[in-house]
């Protein structure tokens, strides 16, 4: 379905590859195959020898070395940009000259300047667009925000949240790697931003924050053997008031042994509820925008023991055939955007949206450069 047609929408994905571990080859596309809504056309690659390996092991039909071809092909609905961060801006800007829908993965630019060029371009072509928010979508965040609409704990009182990725067990890293972590200053727009964005669909978002932003892990050793200095803030603490005056508190570590690396307490007038992971995670499976498996722990009253709450099936909206893990997150975030075009109605993570979430971690960057409590708005231009 297209613009309110029953066609399929045809995309054209940048970013997957051979390598079935990529987050690309490992989400986006077993997602978009699971679902009927979609059909996945082509696949761009830095040059024609791992587009055509990735065409081959993922069954699409035409691959390109040269993305700008790709891109150009009249018969391609969407263009799904699943790269690091410090190629997207090049990367979609093409995409909606050529009149195509947009997936661009998270974090959305750089800076804010390549932000909102990308998303005031977006409107001026009448595109329509999406982030790769994806956790906000999952059924458990979904089943939560209803608990807390219909009354389960009442009035909100306070808010709890710890998050880490753990990254001291990376002993080496590749230059590339190294300096995308530098340049995307990932411990604030990666974890923070997905951290925060999920926290938003749980309980709503900041109203007013103070935080602290700082450096712990300031070197690390790469492939080669040379050490080089991190200087992206690697522990991130936030705290404040939600904009239904609920108090606040989250500390995120992008570098930092431990147990349970999402923790998420939410309690209120008549109970509270607890979204918690299994202990001792492997590190790969501690990074942000990954799902994990949750257990949603809740009780009623005060004074009364917490028990294990299963999320009811009717919230998973995707395929049974879409598999387990990261590709069901993503599944439901590719399908509201199918929904939302055949409806004609705004997208809940389009790039407006990414560009209120890159506001709120300037703000969170401000606060701590400043030393002083800033005031959050969570409105679209």
């Amino acid at each position: 379905m297209t613009n309110g047609s029953d066609r399929k929408i045809r995309i054209g994905i940048i970013g997957a590859s051979a390598d079935t571990w990529a987050w690309a080859s490992a989400a986006h596309v077993p997602a978009l195959k699971s679902l009927p809504e979609y059909e996945l056309v082509a696949v761009a690659s830095r040059n024609q020898a791992n587009a055509d390996a990735a065409a081959k092991v993922h069954g699409i039909p035409h691959a390109y070395g040269d993305y700008l071809e790709m891109v150009r092909r009249p018969d391609l609905d969407m263009i799904c940009v699943s790269t690091s961060s410090v190629h997207h801006h090049a990367l979609v800007m093409p995409a909606i000259e050529a009149g195509k829908h947009v997936f661009c993965e998270w974090p959305f630019g750089t800076n804010m300047q390549e932000s909102l060029a990308m998303r005031d371009f977006a409107r001026q072509r009448g595109v329509r667009t999406l982030v790769g928010l994806q956790t906000r979508y999952a059924p458990i965040v979904r089943y939560v925000r209803d608990l807390i609409a219909n009354g389960y704990i009442g009035k909100l009182w306070s808010v709890n949240f710890d998050r880490a990725n753990d990254q001291t067990a990376q002993k080496s890293v590749t230059r590339e790697y190294y300096e995308f972590l530098e340049r995307a200053n990932a411990g604030l727009r990666i974890l923070v931003g997905h951290s925060l964005d999920t926290l938003a669909a749980y309980v709503g978002e900041l109203a007013d924050l103070q935080s602290y932003c700082e450096v712990e892990m300031n070197e690390i050793t790469l492939a080669t053997g040379e050490t080089v200095p991190l200087t992206h803030r690697d522990h991130i603490l936030v705290q404040g008031r939600l904009g239904g005056g609920a108090v606040f508190s989250s500390l995120l570590k992008q570098n930092s042994p431990t147990y349970k690396p999402f923790h998420l307490e939410i309690s209120g007038s008549k109970g509270a509820l607890i979204i918690t992971t299994g202990e001792d995670l492997l590190p790969a499976a501690r990074h942000p925008g990954v799902p994990f498996e949750l257990t949603l722990l809740g009780t009623p009253g005060h004074g009364q023991p917490f028990e294990r709450m299963d999320v009811p099936a009717h919230y998973r909206l995707v395929p049974d055939a879409t598999p387990a893990g990261q590709p069901v997150d993503v599944a439901h975030m590719y399908r509201h955007f199918a929904e939302a075009l055949a409806k004609d109605e705004p997208c809940d993570t389009d790039f407006d949206h990414a560009v209120m979430r890159h506001r709120l971690l300037e703000t969170i960057q401000d606060s701590a450069d400043a030393g002083a409590r800033r005031t959050f708005t969570a409105q679209r231009d």
